[in-house]
C-alpha cells in the first residue's frame, strides 16, 4: 500500500512539475521582440500553455481553471476585463444553459429512453436493427441537448439495459457493438446541428468573431446536415461490419417488448416534453423566418417548462442540473478574445500560412482534418477547438476562402480518435466495461482513416457547392 500511495505520489508531482515546466518553456522559447511578438503575447501563450497542461494531466478540476482564465489574463498579460468577459455577452452561454434545462426534462420525464427503446423496436428487432434504433433515437434527440455529455448518460444506460436484457456478458463481441454503436452515434449526430454539442456552439462563436458574421442554426444545418448523416451511417455501417452478431431477432424482439412496457403508458409529462421538443425543433429549423436566435429558442422552451399547467421543471429540479462546465465552456472562450485581442491568433496564422501556400481549398481543409486528428492526442476537443479556432479562421481569411470550411474539416478532425482517453464521450462508454479494448481501438482507427477519405472526397466538395 505505502509503495502504491509513493507511486502515485511521483505521479501526481511529475504532472505538477510538467504544468510548470511547459508554460516556462514556451515563455522562454518565444522569440520576444517587442514587435511582432511582445511580452505580453508570450505571457498569453504561456498561460495558456498552463491550462491545457493542467487539463491534460488532470491535476486541478477543469472549471476552476477556466474560472481562472480570464483572472490570469487581466493581471499577467494586460487584457481589459470587459474584453475577457465579453465571450458572456454571447449566445454561447444560452445555448448551453437552455441545453442543459431541455437533457434534464428528457431525462426526468423518460422521455430520452423511450424514444430510445422505440426507436430500436421500430427498425425490425433484430441485432443490426438494433443498433440502427439506437442511432435513430440518438439522431432525433441530437439538435435538442447540447450537453454531449448528457445524451452520452441517456444512451449509454440504454445501451447497457439492452445488453443485460440480451445476456450479452461485458466485453463480449455484441455488447461491444453495441455500446460503440451508441457512442459512436452520440459523436457523429453532434456535427449535423449547431445545437448538437457545446464544442460546436463554442468553435462557431468563435469563427464568428473572426469573420464578424452570424451563421445562423439553419445555415449551419444546411451545410452539415447532408453530410453529417452520411458520416454517421458510415460509422454505424463500420461497426456491424468490424463487429458482427448472430443473435436472431426472435431473441431480441420480447426482449425490447418487455422493456418498453416496464415504461408503461406514456405519461402526462412525457407528452407534454414531446410538444415542447416539437416546437424548440419547428423553432430552430424556423430561425431565419421569425428571427430568434437559437439560444434565446431554448432558453423561452426552458421558460415555459415552469409554467403551471406544465410543471416539467422547478425550482428543485433545475437546482439539481450541473451547470459547471458552463463555466469551463466559457473561461476556454476566454483563451480565443484575450488572444485576438492581443494579436496572437493574427499571428499564429502568419506563422501557419507559409505552409497552406499555394494549396487549394480542398487541400487546405484536408490539412485541417489532419491537423484536428492529430491534436487528439494531446488535447480535448473543446480545448483544441478553445486554442485552435480562431488561428484557422484567420487563415481562412487570408487564403480568401471562407474560414468555415477550414473549421468545419477541423471538426471532423477532433470527432476522430484512436484511444478512449482522448475524449470523454467514448471515455464515459469505455468505462462501463463493456467494450473490448482492441475492438475499440480497430473500429476507431479504421474510421479516422475513412472519415479523412470522407472528408476529402465528400464533405469538402458538398461544402464547395452550398458555400
Amino acid at each position: 500500500m505505502a509503495t502504491t500511495s509513493l507511486a502515485m505520489d511521483k505521479g501526481t508531482l511529475l504532472k505538477w512539475a510538467l504544468s510548470l515546466v511547459v508554460p516556462l518553456i514556451v515563455f522562454w522559447a518565444l522569440p520576444v521582440d517587442g514587435t511582432i511578438v511582445t511580452t505580453p503575447m508570450a505571457m498569453f501563450l504561456a498561460i495558456t500553455a498552463w491550462a491545457v497542461t493542467v487539463w491534460a494531466t488532470d491535476i486541478i478540476n477543469d472549471v476552476a481553471v477556466g474560472l481562472a482564465l480570464p483572472v490570469l489574463y487581466i493581471i499577467f498579460c494586460g487584457v481589459k476585463q470587459q474584453v475577457v468577459y465579453a465571450p458572456w455577452l454571447s449566445e454561447v452561454p444560452i445555448i448551453v444553459i437552455g441545453g442543459f434545462a431541455l437533457g434534464k426534462i428528457l431525462q426526468d420525464t423518460g422521455l430520452g429512453k423511450r424514444i430510445g427503446l422505440t426507436c430500436v423496436r421500430a427498425m425490425g428487432g433484430s441485432f443490426v436493427g438494433a443498433l440502427w434504433g439506437l442511432t435513430l433515437a440518438v439522431y432525433i434527440v441530437a439538435p435538442l441537448i447540447p450537453a454531449v455529455t448528457g445524451k452520452a448518460a441517456i444512451f449509454c444506460a440504454i445501451a447497457i439495459s439492452l445488453c443485460e436484457a440480451l445476456d450479452f456478458k461485458e466485453k463480449s463481441r455484441e455488447a461491444s457493438a453495441v455500446l460503440l454503436a451508441a457512442c459512436l452515434a452520440v459523436m457523429s449526430t453532434k456535427i449535423c446541428y449547431l445545437t448538437g454539442g457545446a464544442d460546436t456552439v463554442l468553435g462557431m462563436g468563435l469563427v464568428e468573431r473572426v469573420v464578424e458574421s452570424k451563421t445562423t442554426w439553419m445555415e449551419y444545418a444546411y451545410h452539415n446536415f447532408i453530410p453529417g448523416t452520411l458520416y454517421t451511417i458510415m460509422s454505424l455501417v463500420l461497426v456491424t461490419l468490424l463487429l458482427p452478431s448472430k443473435v436472431d431477432r426472435k431473441t431480441l424482439q420480447p426482449v425490447l417488448e418487455a422493456k418498453l412496457r416496464e415504461l408503461g403508458p406514456i405519461t402526462r409529462d412525457q407528452k407534454i416534453a414531446s410538444i415542447l421538443m416539437l416546437l424548440t425543433l419547428i423553432m430552430l429549423a424556423t430561425d431565419k423566418l421569425h428571427g430568434v436566435a437559437a439560444g434565446l429558442v431554448l432558453i423561452l422552451i426552458t421558460f415555459a417548462a415552469f409554467l403551471p399547467g406544465i410543471n416539467l421543471l422547478n425550482s428543485a429540479k433545475f437546482g439539481k442540473i450541473n451547470f459547471a462546465p458552463l463555466f469551463f465552456i466559457m473561461g476556454c472562450m476566454t483563451i480565443g478574445s484575450a488572444g485576438g485581442a492581443l494579436n496572437v491568433t493574427q499571428w499564429v496564422a502568419g506563422s501557419l500560412l507559409p505552409y497552406f501556400h499555394d494549396q487549394s481549398v480542398s487541400s487546405a481543409s484536408t490539412m485541417a482534418y489532419i491537423f484536428g486528428a492529430a491534436v487528439n492526442f494531446l488535447l480535448t476537443p473543446l480545448a483544441a477547438i478553445t486554442t485552435m479556432t480562431s488561428p484557422l479562421a484567420e487563415l481562412g481569411l487570408k487564403m480568401g476562402m471562407d474560414p468555415r470550411m477550414l473549421y468545419y474539416s477541423f471538426a471532423y478532425g477532433l470527432d476522430n480518435l484512436i484511444f478512449p482517453y482522448e475524449y470523454a464521450v467514448p471515455l464515459y462508454f469505455f468505462s462501463t466495461g463493456f467494450i473490448v479494448f482492441k475492438d475499440f481501438v480497430k473500429v476507431m482507427a479504421i474510421r479516422l482513416v475513412l472519415a479523412g477519405i470522407f472528408v476529402s472526397f465528400v464533405a469538402i466538395p458538398y461544402w464547395k457547392w452550398v458555400m
